[in-house]
């Protein structure tokens, strides 16, 4: 057991604990390659540090988007680091569960198999992001009552309405907290004139677009934010000053398909899991579940109770190291990658 790993693989973040849910690694899924070799130098908080560094010479990239491997080679070389990061051995070859997404094809399932291999796993499974998420609740999604979860990460949103141990209705969508901080950026360009890198963006959405942001010194609901960068029209140094209500446009563009697909995994249930629900309601998980009003717009158009997880972004790999300790249990979640 102690050799046994439990990986989240994220657009925007990488996670990996073990089986007693202790995490282990938790860095920005984005690396530093040199622009002429394309060989990697660094990840994770490193990354931009050395790419700022070194004058161009350096590039970062994001092998995964969207939830998916979109450079498998450099896939590899991320996860060698990533497994030896987390305290993994070059001789050690663990056990891995990842998650993935509900609607993976065996084509993606295969491709993180072969590049969890050939960086030193010697077993790979696999568990479906929506069931990773209902075990890092706490739900007990072995009974034949219905549970539900909606987790919202950076790239990817992920549904699903479970019973008896697996799905039974999900949805994956292609957009996350990501497609939210590219949306103030094309705001703020076509607005103000203003250029920022996409980490002042991300700043931005969490000081006047999250819930729980510190309200203002007038009493409004979330802060103005002075922010800087450059302007478009000569480079020359620029600063904006921007509302909530500058930003509620582009959190809109999130929540509207994940407000509808939900509906539709609901309708799609079982009469008697829907009703299930009604008591139970769903939990609500991943980083961009703190944007604000996605909680509440979910759970007016539901009709049903939001629960939102202790801790959303880790949600996932929590669950799939519950997983882990509960093979026994949970067994049918949990598949290998296919061969053919």
């Amino acid at each position: 057991m102690s050799n046994d790993l439990a990986l989240d693989l994220g657009s925007a973040t990488t996670r990996v604990a073990d089986a007693r849910g202790a995490l282990l690694l938790e860095e920005p899924t984005v690396v530093a390659v040199d622009a002429d070799s394309r060989r990697l130098l660094a990840f994770g908080r490193g990354a931009p540090a050395l790419a700022s560094a070194t004058a161009g010479r350096v590039r970062l990239e994001r092998p995964v988007r969207h939830g998916q491997l979109v450079d498998i080679a450099l896939a590899e070389e991320l996860l060698v680091e990533v497994l030896r990061a987390a305290g993994v051995s070059r001789l050690a070859h663990p056990r891995v569960l990842a998650c993935v997404q509900a609607s993976a094809t065996h084509v993606q399932r295969r491709a993180l198999d072969r590049a969890l291999r050939r960086a030193g796993a010697r077993q790979v499974r696999f568990v479906e992001h929506p069931v990773a998420c209902a075990l890092g609740a706490g739900l007990a999604i072995e009974e034949p009552t219905g549970s539900m979860v909606v987790d919202v990460g950076a790239g990817t949103t992920e549904i699903g309405v479970l019973a008896l141990g697996g799905l039974v209705t999900s949805a994956s969508l292609s957009v996350g907290a990501d497609d939210v901080d590219d949306a103030v950026r094309l705001m703020l360009s076509r607005r103000y004139d203003l250029v920022v890198d996409p980490g002042v963006a991300t700043e931005v959405v969490r000081r006047t677009g999250a819930d729980g942001a510190p309200p203002a010194d007038d009493g409004t609901d979330a802060p103005h934010l002075e922010v800087t960068g450059r302007r478009g029209a000569d480079g020359a140094p620029y600063a904006v000053v921007v509302s909530p209500a500058d930003i509620r446009p582009s959190i809109d563009g999130l929540v509207a398909p994940v407000v509808a697909a939900a509906v539709d995994c609901i309708s799609s249930a079982p009469p008697d899991l829907a009703n299930d629900l009604l008591g139970a309601g769903l939990h609500l998980s991943g980083g961009g579940s703190l944007l604000a009003g996605v909680a509440q717009r979910i759970a007016s158009a539901t009709g049903l109770p939001v629960h939102a997880a202790r801790e959303p972004s880790r949600t996932a790999v929590l669950g799939a190291a519950r997983c882990l300790a509960t093979f026994d249990v949970l067994g049918a979640s949990v598949t290998a990658a296919p061969r053919r």
